[in-house]
């Protein structure tokens, strides 16, 4: 029953409550029962100085008590007000009393003593002809200053007193019941609908790891809620696109393993089976030979992918000529460049540019760009490269002519496998990656690669790559260069053993 936590703030909020009108009313009681007490004594008081008025009155001129007139006041004063009177003489003995009784009465020392000092008054317990719960008055008095001393003792029922004690405390019991109930039932209609929003938030989540991720909550009104709320909609967009990215992901691997693989199959079986005759083999091994490099492109890419993602791949930094780089780089597809007569512009304008970098990782970048351009430039088109530098950053430049990109393919053209044009039977080789690995590269770099493009026109990258690096990330390049020359001895001891 105390399982959830809902429960277990229930029950405690309600103990709570009742605890603290319990107190509260107990507080109230006690305060009530002190003002009661408080204005009884006072009426206890007066009602001496009446009495004590009436026996000096009546014993005027004298100093010694009038036994027969102060008997006959104080058994008036009893028959009309039902108040016990007596009165001791200095030593406790009884000289005087109202009632009727023959038991003998003796004022104890203590009470003696108290009343000395001031008039004494106590509550509680049954005593005199009284058999309910009464009040003991009593007063020291002298009829003058030179007189014998006298104690009077008042013995009043206080059932009244009693009586609305008792009520009182009822009052607040039933007070604390109807309060803990009324409060219980607020308190779970008030978290009922605090918790509405919780309970929907849960069933989402139980949606979401079922795999439905269609589920989105609504706005409350409740600030806290509502940013909690928007937070679950967000991370249900995320693992949504997520998961549908991983299952196109699996959809995309699949799809550019099994060509490759089927191509490769047929043709060793045909050379096998003796199908293709040897004549034609060479041409068709060079063919196998082609998927294979696909193929080993692929897994290279996803394996650098994953090294991204994982954080486990480090740039060693040296400095190094973009410009040069960048040439290089595209030399290696002066075939291609031929074969879709394209001609390049801009080589002659790019001065030498250096920056601390990876050469290899910047490389690869610059290959990807380059044969992304190549691949999907027009026939005929024009290829335009440009360097520039500020006191920052290097920006590299390469556009290439063409169909261009849509508005809607330019914020996922650096997404894996991501292909703006599926269709295309010229994009056989590509298989997605190449511009993902680009974007993680240059992060690696803390630089960055954009995309302009006009529809029908051109598309157009610009890598921008820091010309320093933090000198904690410099250091890395000393462990390169070691490693080279420790490459360069192992091959020159081979050198001297051959």
């Amino acid at each position: 029953m105390l399982k959830s936590v809902y429960s277990r703030i229930f029950y405690f909020c309600t103990i709570v409550l009742m605890f603290a009108c319990a107190l509260t009313g107990l507080i109230v009681v006690l305060f009530a029962n002190q003002r009661v007490e408080q204005e009884a004594n006072e009426s206890f008081a007066r009602t001496a100085r009446i009495l004590l008025t009436r026996i000096r009155a009546v014993s005027a001129g004298t100093d010694t008590l009038q036994i027969e007139a102060v008997t006959a006041e104080l058994e008036e004063y009893t028959r009309n007000y039902n108040v016990d009177c007596y009165i001791f003489g200095e030593d406790g003995t009884l000289t005087v009393r109202s009632d009727y009784n023959d038991f003998e009465i003796v004022l104890s020392g203590a009470l003696r003593d108290a009343a000395s000092v001031e008039p004494y008054c106590r509550m509680g317990g049954a005593s005199g002809n009284f058999t309910e719960s009464t009040a003991t008055y009593v007063e020291y008095f002298r009829l003058t200053d030179e007189g014998d001393g006298y104690y009077l003792m008042l013995i009043f029922p206080v059932a009244r007193v009693s009586d609305f004690s008792s009520a009182l405390l009822a009052v607040l019991v039933i007070t604390v019941l109807i309060t803990g109930a009324v409060g219980a039932l607020l308190f779970y209609y008030s978290t009922s609908r605090l918790l509405k929003p919780v309970l929907e938030i849960t069933r989402a989540a139980e949606s979401y790891a079922k795999g439905d991720f269609s589920v989105r909550l609504q706005q409350t009104g409740d600030s806290e809620l509502d940013y909690l709320a928007a937070t679950m909609n967000r991370m249900a967009d995320f693992i949504d696109r997520n998961e549908r990215s991983r299952r196109s992901f699996v959809s995309n691997v699949s799809h550019e393993l099994k060509t490759p693989m089927t191509t490769i199959g047929g043709f060793v079986d045909g050379i096998l089976d003796g199908t293709i005759p040897p004549e034609d083999q060479r041409h068709y091994l060079k063919t196998v030979s082609s998927e294979v490099q696909r193929l080993t492109r692929l897994v290279q890419s996803m394996l650098n992918i994953s090294k991204f993602e994982e954080g486990s791949l480090s740039p060693n930094y040296e400095r190094i000529d973009l410009t040069h780089l960048l040439i290089s780089t595209l030399f290696l597809f002066e075939r291609k460049i031929n074969l879709k007569n394209v001609s390049v512009h801009g080589l002659e304008e790019c001065p030498k540019t250096y920056a601390m970098a990876d050469k290899d990782l910047m490389q690869q970048v610059f290959y990807n760009l380059t044969e992304n351009a190549i691949k999907f430039v027009n026939e005929g088109g024009a290829l335009y490269l440009a360097v520039e530098s500020d006191d920052q950053e290097a920006h590299v430049h390469l556009r290439n002519s063409g169909e261009g990109l849509s508005e809607e393919e330019i914020p996922r053209i650096f997404d894996r496998f991501y292909k703006t044009d599926t269709s295309r039977e010229r994009d056989t080789t590509g298989v997605g990656l190449g511009l993902s690995i680009v974007s993680r590269i240059m992060v690696l770099h803390s630089g960055s690669v954009t995309v302009k493009s006009v529809k029908g026109e051109y598309t157009e990258f610009i890598v921008s790559l820091p010309l320093t690096q933090p000198k904690k990330e410099q250091a890395s390049e000393q462990p390169r260069r070691d490693r080279r020359k420790g490459e360069r001895r192992k091959g020159d001891r081979r050198k001297n053993h051959e």
